[in-house]
């Protein structure tokens, strides 16, 4: 096995290790702005108010509760502060080396992984583990967001791959403890994927009490470092993480989410992954389960699942940090049903279902790198700066005003000086304001200028028309249309 390994997949893999670091870069450039709201206001924003670049008060409450990890922020503050010197004083350019960071982490941490887990997974099948692990179409999106569910995924894939290797000297069990730290002060709920891997290895690899104390050591040194840089931000003695752990369980009145079913996820997963590779990961999930229940991945996905699934709101990104494990349980779970059903003529069947995946997977992957992230918003933005706005100029969103957070730029996106409105479709008073920019769907700008001769000029849409069509189809009809940005200029006549 080593020779085969040394032979074939080590070759193998420096290979794909370029290709990927192309595909993850050409990604990070398309894949701007960011996918949730917390992606933006809890880290992006922060750091503009430790800069200076933004008042407090402006920041989401989650900044006056506290319960937000400054270590990204800081993180982002090194980063522009570097970035001024290099003279990138542009949002787009700024967040771009933000995204460029976290695709070197993702590609360090996928080969630790990879180099680990390989041992687990059969040679005929080594090629297509190290495809998926590089190259299953989430994954690039994910590894590419600086954001805290991508930073948790990508240093609790390292973690868990020093823990599952072979060779685990102290030096290498406290980076793991540390990679863990790093994933809790990202993402606190990741916890309890850190508390099942020393369950693992306490009760079913049988380790050592010293490997274990190694991997604490390491997480309570990344605490501490999480403690100072809490307090050093607030300006006062301050702990994000115990400040989550205490809102998550005592909640806040002050607070409302939405709530749904305990069986939410699973249909999610299908739903969102893409049918065919969605239903794949399931039903190899449970094979895994069935047939290797002591698998350190079993351990970690069954429980963190679980436990969400009765958390009241429930959103899929929470599930985000489980991402770096959909590879391995997808060829574990292929291994098994191969010897399920090895006796099976199921030729034709089988090559259905892999056309099926890697289609599906050809278009996930074409759109995620293709296309800006979240509604994509920071393709009108830069279509803004290009057109070069004029200070005081007032750009309108048409969208319920209550809603508007869902297309409107934040302030850091918006060219300096630029104000900002919004007002329903219907409305026909907008005519009298001295609107420069509109972003509005296409179908509503027949309601819009039926009472105005004045020009209209369209600068960029959100979506691409192809990738407008597979969103479609993505969202099963759910999606809403591309938003356009237009100028709108003096009368046609």
């Amino acid at each position: 096995m080593d020779k085969f390994i040394k032979d074939r997949f080590v070759p193998f893999h420096g290979k794909l290790v370029l290709a990927a670091a192309l595909v993850y870069a050409i990604t990070a450039w398309n894949s701007s702005g960011y996918h949730s709201a917390d992606e933006h206001f809890q880290i992006i924003a922060f750091a503009q108010a430790k800069l200076g670049e933004l008042p407090v008060e402006h920041l989401p409450w989650e900044f006056e509760a506290g319960i937000r990890s400054s270590l990204q922020p800081w993180v982002a503050v090194a980063v522009f502060k570097l970035a001024a010197v290099l003279g990138i004083t542009d949002p787009f350019n700024r967040t771009l080396l933000l995204r460029l960071l976290t695709a070197v982490l993702a590609l360090f941490a996928i080969r630790v992984f990879v180099q680990a887990t390989i041992k687990d997974v059969p040679p005929e099948l080594h090629r297509a583990y190290l495809l998926l692990s590089y190259f299953l179409w989430f994954l690039p999106f994910l590894y590419v967001r600086f954001g805290s569910e991508g930073w948790s995924a990508i240093f609790l894939m390292f973690g868990l791959g020093q823990v599952s290797g072979e060779r685990r000297n102290t030096l290498g069990l406290l980076w793991a403890g540390a990679a863990f730290g790093i994933a809790v002060l990202c993402r606190p709920p990741v916890g309890l994927i850190v508390l099942s891997a020393l369950a693992w290895m306490v009760i079913a690899r049988r380790a050592e009490w010293r490997n274990t104390t190694l991997l604490v050591v390491g997480s309570a040194a990344m605490a501490a470092l999480g403690f100072l840089l809490d307090s050093a931000f607030h300006g006062r003695p301050h702990f994000s993480t115990l400040e989550y752990l205490s809102m998550g369980f005592g909640g806040d009145p002050d607070v409302r989410f939405d709530t749904l079913p305990w069986y939410y996820y699973p249909p999610w997963i299908v739903k969102y992954a893409i049918p065919p590779i969605g239903i794949a990961l399931l039903v190899c999930f449970i094979i895994v389960l069935w047939k290797r229940p002591k698998d350190l991945f079993v351990w970690c996905i069954l429980p963190f699942i679980a436990v969400h699934s009765f958390i009241p709101h429930k959103e899929l990104r929470f599930l985000y940090p489980l991402a770096p494990l959909a590879p391995i349980t997808l060829i574990l779970g292929l291994a098994e049903l191969r010897l399920l059903v090895g006796h099976i003529k199921t030729g034709g069947i089988a090559k259905f279902l892999v056309v099926s995946l890697v289609l599906s997977n050809i278009m996930g992957t074409a759109v995620v790198m293709t296309s800006a992230a979240g509604v994509g918003r920071t393709v009108l933005a830069q279509a803004l700066f290009h057109d070069r706005p004029a200070e005081g100029d007032t750009i309108a969103y048409v969208i319920d005003p209550e809603r508007a957070w869902r297309i409107s730029l934040p302030d850091f996106y918006l060219p300096e000086g630029m104000r900002d409105t919004a007002f329903l479709p219907s409305a026909d008073a907008w005519v009298t304001k001295d609107i420069r920019y509109l972003v509005a769907h296409d179908k509503d700008l027949g309601t819009l200028f039926s009472n105005t001769d004045r020009s209209v000029v369209h600068l960029a849409s959100t979506e691409a028309p192809w990738v407008a069509e597979l969103m479609h189809w993505y969202t099963w009809g759910e999606g809403q249309a591309p938003w356009s940005l237009y100028r709108i200029g003096p009368t046609s006549r």
